[in-house]
Order: C-alpha cells, then sequence, then structure tokens
C-alpha cells in the first residue's frame, strides 16, 4: 500500500488551554526554577562544554501558558495521519507537531505511549506541558517552547513518496528548525530528518533533544552502547559519572529498579553505531538509531515512589500513564548546548521501528551482552548502509518547498525575514496573515501607527535586531516601555527602570505601571505601582496573581486579604491566588481555611515542587498540636503523617527520601 498523508481530527477528553500570558516573564520571577546547579562531576570537556544552569536562562521574548485546569471535556484533536499498510503515525501541528501515535499495524501494538487525554501540566519552560509521543526538543532547554503552539505544517510530494514537514522559527536562538518525516512504501520504518539553519553571521548556540515516550511495562530493559553514564545527582541536581550498571548498586538498565525519577545519559565515546531501544520482558519494544550528528541518548523515568507515579497518572489517567523516556540529543547530555556557525546547516536522520531480541539475549545479566545483541538487532533492522542513504535522499528533499501547507505558525519567522531582508532558510515558507501589531509596524516601515500607539502590547521582543529597530523608532510611550523590557530581560535593572519611568510619564498604561513595580527601589513603591496597575481596569487577571505574591514574598499579610476580597472571580479561579491564600492561612494558623484550601486539585504544580505537601505537613502538624496542647514530637508528626499520609493530589516529589 502506498504511503498516504491525510488529515482528520480525534475524539478524546481534552483540557482546556488558553492563550499565552500577556505579562512578560522574567527569569528571576520564577524562583522554583532559580536554583544554582552544583558543579558537574567526573564529566570530560566534551561532556561539559556550553554548559547552563536550569533556570537561569531567559524565556522572553516567549510567554508563559499557565491557564488551564483539570477539568477535561471530549473535543476534538486535529492530526495528520501518515499511513500504509505497516505503520500509522498520526501528528498534532497546533500542538509543537508533537508525533502523537506511531502504531505498528502488524504487531497491532503501540510503540510510543499514546495518551488518552490532553491534560498540561508545568513541566516546560513556558509552563504548559503533556506527555505521550515523540516531541521535537528544540532549539532552547526546558522542552520546546512550541509545545502546546501551532507550528506550520505541510506535505512535500517526492518521487519517492510523500513528507510531512513540521518548521518554525525560533526567537531566541534565531534559528529554524525543521522536521520532515517519511514512511517509505510497505515500510514499517520511519525515517524522521532534522534541519536546524543559521542565517546569521553570529555563532549561535542551541539546543534538540528528540523526546520519546514510551509504554512502560513491569520487567522492560533500556539499552544503548555504554561504557559508563552521565546521572542528575539530587538534590543539588549536578551531573555526575558513573559505571554503567552500577555494581555497588543495581542494574540501572531496568527502569522499574529507580525508586526516585531519574535520568541516565548513556555514554560510549569509542561506539560505531549510537542506539537505543526499549524492550519489554519478550525482547520487543521500540528502537531508535540515526546518524552521527546525535551523539546523545538518554533514558527518564519519573520512578516508582508515589510521587513519581502520580505524575504519571495526573499527566493521563489513573492507571493509564506509565511511560518512560528514550531521547537522543546533539550533545552529550541535557546541560549543555552546541554551536551553530555562520551561515550553517545541521542534518541528521534518525529512523524508528519495533525491534525484536531474544529475550535471554535482551535480559542477560551482562549489561554489554544484551547490549550488544541489542546492536546486532539495530545493524539487521536499520542497515547503515541504507540510513546514510535515505539521509543524503532527506537532505536534498529538506531544501524543497511545500507542496501543500495546511498549517501556520506564529508571525514572528515573517517579520524578523521582513527586518532583516532577506530569507530564513531555503524551502520554508513563513507568511501568514499578520496581526498588524506594533511589531509589524517596525517591521515594514520603522516607525509605530496612531493604532499601535493606542494598543498595549501583548507580545515582546528583546533580542539585538529587534532593539536596534526599536532605538531608531521615534521616542513614545511604547518605544521606552518596550526597551525597558528589553533592557530588564538583559539585567540592565537601573537602565530599565528609567525607560519605565519615561514610559509611565507619557503614558501611565498598566503594564508601564507593572513593569516600573518591578524595578522599584523598594516594596512600598513596588505596591503603588501594582496597585496603580491594577486600578486602571484594564490589567489581566494574571496581574492579580502576580500581586498576591508580591504581598505574600513581602509577609504583607494586612494589605493581601482586602485586595483579594475585592477580587472579582476571573482573578479568583487563578490557581496562582488560590495556594498564596493557602500560604497565608498556614502562616497565620487557620487550619479551617488551610484544609479548605487543599482540598482542591491542582493543575499548575511546577515539576518537583513541594510547597503543596509542605502546607499539608503544616496542616496535620497544627492539628496535632491542638489535640495534645503541645508543640508536637518528630516522632509525634511521623506518626500523624502515617496516619494522614499526604493525599496523592498534594503529592508531586521527585524523591522517595521526600515522601
Amino acid at each position: 500500500m502506498p504511503t498516504k498523508i491525510s488529515r482528520t481530527s480525534v475524539t478524546m477528553p481534552i483540557s482546556r488551554l488558553g492563550g499565552p500570558s500577556g505579562l512578560p516573564r522574567f527569569r528571576w520571577q520564577q524562583p522554583t526554577l532559580d536554583k544554582n546547579t552544583p558543579p558537574n562531576r567526573g564529566l570530560t570537556p566534551e561532556e561539559s562544554s556550553h554548559g547552563f544552569q536550569w533556570g537561569k536562562d531567559s524565556i522572553l521574548p516567549y510567554r508563559v501558558y499557565d491557564d488551564y485546569d483539570r477539568d477535561q471535556t471530549t473535543g476534538q484533536m486535529q492530526i495528520a495521519t501518515i499511513e500504509n499498510s505497516r505503520l500509522r503515525v498520526s501528528v498534532a501541528p497546533q500542538f509543537g507537531g508533537r508525533l502523537m501515535e506511531l502504531h505498528d499495524l502488524k504487531l497491532g501494538r503501540d510503540l510510543v505511549f499514546r495518551n488518552p487525554v490532553f491534560q498540561p501540566a508545568n513541566l516546560a519552560a513556558l509552563n504548559a506541558w503533556f506527555s505521550g509521543g515523540i516531541e521535537w526538543n528544540g532549539l532552547i532547554p526546558g522542552h520546546t517552547p512550541f509545545t502546546t503552539a501551532p507550528v506550520f505544517a505541510g506535505i512535500v510530494e517526492t518521487e519517492r513518496g510523500p513528507i510531512l514537514r513540521l518548521y518554525e522559527f525560533d526567537r531566541i536562538v534565531e534559528a529554524t528548525w525543521q522536521i520532515d518525516l517519511f514512511l517509505p512504501n510497505d515500510d514499517d520504518r520511519l525515517f524522521v530528518h532534522g534541519r536546524i539553519v543559521n542565517s546569521t553571521d553570529s555563532v549561535k548556540l542551541a539546543y534538540w533533544w528528540t523526546n520519546v515516550a514510551a509504554p512502560m511495562s513491569k520487567g522492560m530493559r533500556v539499552l544503548s552502547p555504554a561504557s559508563y553514564s552521565i546521572e542528575h545527582v539530587l538534590p543539588g541536581n549536578e551531573l555526575a559519572r558513573f559505571p554503567f550498571p552500577d555494581p555497588s548498586r543495581f542494574d540501572g538498565s531496568y527502569p522499574d529498579r529507580w525508586r526516585d525519577a531519574t535520568s541516565v545519559f548513556f555514554r560510549a565515546p569509542d561506539a560505531d553505531r549510537m542506539f537505543i531501544a526499549a524492550l519489554d520482558t519478550d525482547g520487543t519494544g521500540l528502537a531508535q538509531t540515526s546518524t552521527s550528528a546525535l551523539k546523545g541518548r538518554k533514558f527518564f523515568f519519573f520512578g516508582t515512589a508515589a510521587g513519581g507515579q502520580q505524575w504519571m497518572d495526573y499527566l493521563a489517567r489513573p492507571g493509564e500513564g506509565d511511560y518512560i523516556e528514550i531521547q537522543s540529543g546533539v550533545a552529550p547530555t541535557q546541560n549543555q548546548r552546541f554551536e551553530l556557525a555562520p551561515q550553517s546547516e545541521l542534518h541528521w536522520t534518525e529512523v524508528y521501528g519495533a525491534l525484536s531480541v531474544d529475550p535471554a539475549r535482551a535480559h542477560d545479566p551482562d549489561y554489554q551482552v544484551a547490549s550488544a545483541a541489542a546492536g546486532a538487532a539495530i545493524d539487521a533492522r536499520f542497515p547503515s548502509a541504507e540510513l546514510g542513504e535515505i539521509n543524503r535522499f532527506l537532505t536534498e528533499a529538506s531544501r524543497l518547498p511545500l507542496s501543500n501547507r495546511f498549517s501556520t505558525g506564529a508571525p514572528w519567522g515573517l517579520r524578523q525575514e521582513q527586518l532583516a531582508g532577506k530569507a530564513l532558510a531555503p524551502g520554508l515558507d513563513f507568511t501568514t496573515e499578520l496581526p498588524a501589531d506594533c511589531w509589524d509596524d517596525l517591521a515594514t516601515t520603522g516607525q509605530f501607527s496612531i493604532g499601535s500607539l493606542a494598543t498595549i502590547p501583548s507580545d515582546f521582543a528583546v533580542s539585538e535586531i529587534w532593539v536596534a529597530a526599536l532605538e531608531a523608532t521615534a521616542e513614545t510611550w511604547l518605544s521606552t516601555l518596550l526597551l525597558g523590557i528589553a533592557a530588564l530581560d538583559r539585567g540592565e535593572t537601573e537602565s530599565a527602570r528609567d525607560l519605565f519611568d519615561r514610559s509611565v510619564a507619557l503614558k501611565p498604561t498598566w503594564l508601564g505601571l507593572r513593569q516600573r513595580a518591578l524595578t522599584a527601589a523598594s516594596p512600598d513603591a513596588a505596591e503603588t505601582d501594582y496597585l496603580a496597575a491594577w486600578a486602571t481596569g484594564a490589567a489581566p487577571p494574571a496581574l492579580a496573581a502576580e500581586i498576591v505574591a508580591f504581598y505574600v514574598q513581602h509577609n504583607r499579610h494586612a494589605p493581601l486579604q482586602p485586595f483579594v476580597a475585592a477580587l472579582p472571580d476571573s482573578a479568583l479561579t487563578d490557581e496562582r491566588v488560590h495556594i498564596a491564600r493557602a500560604r497565608v492561612a498556614s502562616e497565620q494558623g487557620d487550619l479551617d481555611l488551610l484544609e479548605r484550601l487543599l482540598a482542591r486539585p491542582f493543575a499548575t504544580v511546577r515539576e518537583g515542587e513541594t510547597l503543596l505537601d509542605e502546607l499539608w505537613v503544616a496542616l496535620q502538624r497544627g492539628r496535632l498540636q491542638q489535640s495534645l496542647g503541645r508543640a508536637p514530637t518528630p516522632d509525634d508528626l511521623t506518626q500523624r503523617l502515617r496516619l494522614q499520609p499526604i493525599p496523592p493530589h498534594l503529592n508531586f516529589r521527585m524523591r522517595a527520601a521526600d515522601d
């Protein structure tokens, strides 16, 4: 059966997901992420080059997606399907091009974890993320900024059959990324070609990992060439080198032997070929290999402890969410970026398919024997010479224009081309309907229109090329506001404060006042500007949540109570307001209110966050003190928590030691 690409929809439970926040968020506004990462231990220069600290990087100009909940309703997800007689592939262009399904028709088996629901959770740099399928994770760390955003998609017709193309422009790296999916006629292997283009005259530091969710089963083993491993060591989260498997512990190639959430990077610098396979007790499962550009291989598992299991259930449905991730990347670890030379392209090809290995060999107690058996099966299933030939074909095809485009992404690729005066990448069409806002004015005329000057922007740009364009415009409340946001993103607080002062003097907008509050010299000054911003009546509900967090951070409980009491329902439903009220109730000993506030499900809990269960412990400590008439001892509290354990809807710890 020849391969066909079609468009359809699937019916499934879907959680509501609003658009991105209108508030620009700065790196220091995310304290749960802003933690120093200890130095790596035992890593080579290759494994440490271009390293970074998680949570220290700005996410601007991107905006967070934090407007979602746990209320699922039956809805339609639009997908593109690639199918022949042996394999069915489903892709969701509106969700970053996520590959949602890879189904082997002959085996009657899902090769990737197919999530039965769409449920965002706070696990990405831009907050909302969902589990399942294959994620094209670039060009910045922390899951792709397009996780819950539409990307460009279309079909390229070739003499060897159709190719499904996904692509976008990354605004931080200022480079394009592209994924071409190719399923040959009557083949049961999916070939995936990646291409990153840097059309600028500067060296760029980028990031790429293809993250694959594989269905988890008891006794599953992950096999990849490994002379040793690199692992995250909690609680500091530094990377350290270990033997693999480590004889002092257990065979870490079996995910279900890890109680805590874990990441294992397989390292075999001298290997002829890198691959990764997740095989069940029968020796069957999903395998991936690639051309040499992808050097890194890793598996991730949430762990068998209560917190990890809760995360998987929380992202899907109870008992239906178990998965592991097998991943491949350009750099050896995920604490690194890699260089993109000026005016350059990076290409690679991956291939996915079912793999069967004799179970006795796949589960041999000697890991090297098992890995070699998997490697031999990989060589037979995905011959290097054939992969090389298809890579050459797909590299040439990657520059061909689309024959048919059916999905559009953000307007920023087109704006960048207009501002720079040149195309971003051969073969990629970024034309799309523009909103005709201030950024379109700037890209096309270099000045702001009357309409733009009457509108508060909801999108932002902070890179050098856009800052230069802003500096060339006439000074207005809008230009000084946008330049101030860019200056604050660079860490130039004094310069930003001066620009916000000038913007507010020209026109006191809620956004200008909010920005000035962020740079205020004192909490009193910040409070004044925050309240003035809210009093305009034009600010989004997200600003109320930020003001509540400000009051809690500075222990200003007296003004907090009347502020919250006066909030409209649209702001009171914000989960951050709810959690802040719970913190205040805990600090003030209002146990009845605290208990009521903790009874609801929470949708936007951050990965690894412990605040909710800490509030539960505070509640139990307070109840115990009431019943004992004295402060409880640690043994008293331990016994109480055995009787009143942390409820699953509050337990999202990543370490069993924290339970």
